[in-house]
C-alpha cells in the first residue's frame, strides 16, 4: 500500500464521487478509479458500496479509513516535530470556537500579548485540522478537557418590554412572547433546547439568525426575547436591553477548552492553551 493510495482513498471517502474526487485530485477519472480498484483487490475487500454513480462507504470503508486518518495523522505531526527539532518554528495555531464567540477578539489578544510570533487562525464550524476546541455543554466534565467557566443563563428583552419591570419571572411569564434564536446547529440552540425540554417548556421561536449582532438589533426592536448566557454574553446587554433569570427553570453551562489529541502539540499550541486559559481565568474573576 502506497501514501499516495491513502491520500486518494481519503478524498474518494470525503466527496462520495469518482467525479469529483479526481476533479479536486486533478488526475483522469479512470486513473483514479484503477488505484482504488487495485487498492481493493490489495485488501481483499471492497471499500464502498456502488449504487450506478453514486458510491458510499461500506463497513470495511469505514475500517479503513479510521487507520487512514491515524496514518495521515501520524505522518503530519512527524513532520511538524522534525521542523521544531531542526529549529524552524511553527507559529500557526488552528482554534476551533464552538462557544463564547464574542470574545474571540480578546482571546486573540491575550495569545498575541504571550507571544507575538504565534499566528491564531479561528474556525467557528468544525475543523479536523484544529489544535484547540473551545465549546460549551451541558455538564462541568468533559473528559480530558480543562473547564473554562461555568455560567448561568437566563433571558435578554428590551428595557421598554413589560417583563423587565417585574421582579420575578416564570415560565408561564413567557409563554405568549416570541423568541428569537441562533440557528439550531449551533451548540447554544442544543443546549437552550435541553433544558426547555427538561421545563416542559416549547418556546416559540419565531425569528432564527446567524449571529448574536443580528440577534441583538432584532431585540432593541422589540420583536422578541432571547435566551442567551450571563457571562461570556455581558457585553451583549448593553444599550437598551436586559438580562433576566426565569426563576422555575434554572439554566447554565461549562465553557471548555480542548487538545486535538491526535495532532502534535507545537509550543505555539501550548503557549496558546495557556493564554487562554488564563484570559478566562481574569475573565471570571468580573463575575465573582
Amino acid at each position: 500500500m502506497e501514501l499516495l493510495q491513502i491520500k486518494y482513498f481519503r478524498i474518494i471517502a470525503e466527496t462520495e464521487n469518482i467525479s469529483k474526487a479526481a476533479e479536486q485530485l486533478y488526475i483522469a477519472q479512470p486513473s483514479l478509479s484503477q488505484t482504488l480498484k487495485r487498492l481493493e483487490d490489495e485488501r481483499g475487500v471492497t471499500l464502498f458500496d456502488r449504487k450506478g454513480k453514486k458510491i458510499a462507504l461500506n463497513k470495511a470503508g469505514r475500517i479503513f479509513l479510521k487507520y487512514c486518518d491515524e496514518i495521515t495523522a501520524s505522518i503530519e505531526n512527524a513532520h511538524l516535530e522534525l521542523n521544531e527539532l531542526k529549529g524552524s518554528e511553527i507559529t500557526d495555531v488552528n482554534i476551533e470556537v464552538r462557544s463564547a464567540s464574542l470574545l474571540i477578539p480578546n482571546i486573540i489578544k491575550k495569545i498575541r500579548e504571550k507571544d507575538s510570533r504565534v499566528m491564531p487562525h479561528i474556525f467557528q464550524s468544525s475543523c479536523n485540522d484544529s489544535d484547540l476546541k473551545i465549546y460549551s455543554d451541558i455538564t462541568e466534565y468533559s473528559g480530558s478537557a480543562c473547564l473554562l467557566m461555568r455560567e448561568p443563563m437566563g433571558i435578554v428583552i428590551p428595557e421598554s418590554h413589560p417583563l423587565a419591570q417585574k421582579a420575578e419571572i416564570y415560565r408561564k411569564d413567557l409563554e405568549q412572547y416570541c423568541f428569537i434564536s441562533l440557528s439550531s446547529e449551533c451548540s447554544l440552540y442544543k443546549i437552550i433546547s435541553h433544558f426547555c425540554e427538561n421545563a416542559n417548556f416549547y418556546p416559540n421561536i419565531s425569528t432564527y439568525v446567524d449571529s448574536p449582532a443580528l440577534m441583538r438589533e432584532l431585540l432593541k426592536m422589540d420583536i422578541g426575547a432571547a435566551f442567551v448566557p450571563k457571562y461570556t454574553w455581558s457585553d451583549f446587554f448593553c444599550g437598551g436591553l436586559v438580562f433576566r433569570y426565569v426563576s422555575d427553570m434554572p439554566m447554565e453551562r461549562f465553557v471548555h477548552l480542548a487538545f486535538n489529541e491526535n495532532k502534535y502539540k507545537s509550543e505555539a499550541v501550548k503557549k496558546s492553551r495557556y493564554a487562554i486559559i488564563e484570559y478566562f481565568q481574569e475573565y471570571a474573576r468580573k463575575f465573582q
